[in-house]
């Protein structure tokens, strides 16, 4: 029996999205709103599943994942949503023919009908690149009351944290993030902050800060450079060139 073909992002899960009517931006507080419903989801994927898309392949470049082939990895996919931002890593993976080990991929969400939603996608980008035996955890929380307990990590692993929209969102406390991060994973960090260029993208300046007193702060970057890309737009129903605004942040932190 043939391997089932591999699932991509932009292909198989957003663009369908755009497809169904209706879709406005009314209700969604500027996608910060834990979603509630499936339709809600969908709509989400729809408005904003290519602004994800783009500004995470403009950023994994900066990360030379090459450094992962043959290695054994760890996702940790913060305030993940859908889980896209670990979908759209996978599909870079794919493209670039990194082979990772990609033992566990760890999900943070509040909304439990999106983590749902994460699992069954990542199961399908996963297929049939990467092994069957990733283990996929979900932690159904808001990022704030997490805990050491709700995560499995190995020191040898390495260790990818993707933070796709969350860390400019007024009110997540990152000095609580910052000492949950030092106090769980040992090992080789590698943290990648994108947000749109908004006025509270110094929150990503301020996290980045908080890691500076380690000597090992390594292999940093920082890009406030918009994207041109085609993304859908509401206003005509069709995909079209749009200016992306960006603001990122990545370094490695070996604890």
């Amino acid at each position: 029996m043939n391997p089932s073909p591999q699932i991509r992002f932009f292909d198989n899960i957003y663009r369908p999205r755009t497809e169904q009517p209706q879709i406005s931006f009314q209700n969604f507080e500027h996608g910060t709103r834990v979603l509630s419903e499936e339709v809600e989801c969908d709509r989400y994927i729809a408005l904003y599943g290519g602004h994800h898309f783009h500004k995470l392949y403009a950023a994994f470049p900066s990360t030379n994942f090459q450094y992962t082939e043959g290695k054994n990895v760890e996702i940790i996919d913060w305030g993940c949503g859908q889980a896209l931002a670990t979908c759209v890593l996978i599909d870079y993976f794919v493209e670039k023919q990194i082979k990772a080990n990609i033992k566990s991929i760890t999900l943070v969400e509040p909304s439990s009908i999106a983590l749902c939603r994460g699992y069954y996608f990542l199961r399908q980008m996963l297929q049939p690149n990467f092994s069957s035996q990733t283990v996929i955890r979900t932690v159904n929380k808001y990022m704030d009351y997490v805990n050491f307990n709700d995560f499995i990590s190995s020191n040898s692993n390495i260790k990818i944290h993707l933070f796709s929209n969350i860390i400019d969102v007024e009110g997540l406390d990152l000095n609580k993030l910052y000492n949950l991060i030092i106090n769980s994973f040992q090992g080789i960090n590698r943290l990648i902050c994108t947000s749109p260029y908004n006025p509270n993208r110094q929150r990503l300046d301020n996290f980045y800060n908080l890691f500076r007193e380690y000597p090992l702060v390594t292999n940093k970057f920082h890009s406030d450079e918009a994207i041109y890309k085609e993304v859908f737009k509401v206003s005509s129903g069709r995909f079209e060139k749009s200016k992306i605004t960006r603001y990122e942040r990545q370094f490695t932190i070996k604890l």
